[in-house]
């Protein structure tokens, strides 16, 4: 299985679209808290159903057990807040992510919204995987799961 991850941030809905249908990705898994923001634009939940569904035959599912909890991402930004602080707020986030987050539910819950597909895609907010949760939930499910081959579009 090929699993990609995307964030929406930094790219216009024609890129973000696009770049996902040039990956053949079959599924999306929205792996955000909160899918409906104002601030999320063409990434609002109901709109990117339908674009995704109607326009490019991927389909979408939001799974928020995937997230990080409202008061992991307080803390966080509240240790970045202290701008000397940031690989001490990474890791600390890295830690309790993998406390709240990556267990072997997770796995399963996966491998239900996944069942028969080739290309699956995590979707969150973030610009670059680099230090996202998205990043940290595929490296565990690649951990986890036999042939999967990640790749952060």
């Amino acid at each position: 299985m090929r699993l990609f991850t995307i964030g929406f941030k930094g790219r216009s809905g024609e890129n973000f679209f696009l770049t996902l249908k040039d990956a053949g990705v079959q599924k999306l898994i929205d792996v955000r808290r909160r899918n409906s923001s104002q601030l999320s634009g063409y990434s609002k939940a109901e709109d990117l159903k339908f674009f995704l569904e109607r326009c490019f035959s991927i389909s979408y599912e939001h799974i928020p057990e995937f997230a990080p909890s409202e008061r992991l991402l307080r803390e966080y930004q509240n240790l970045l807040g202290r701008k000397k602080h940031n690989d001490i707020a990474w890791a600390y986030y890295v830690d309790e992510f993998g406390k709240e987050v990556l267990h072997e539910q997770i796995v399963h819950r996966f491998q239900e919204a996944a069942d028969g597909l080739y290309a699956v895609c995590l979707l969150c907010s973030e610009e670059s995987a680099d230090r996202c949760h998205r990043r940290l939930l595929a490296e565990y499910l690649k951990e986890h799961l036999r042939d999967i081959q990640v790749e952060h579009l």
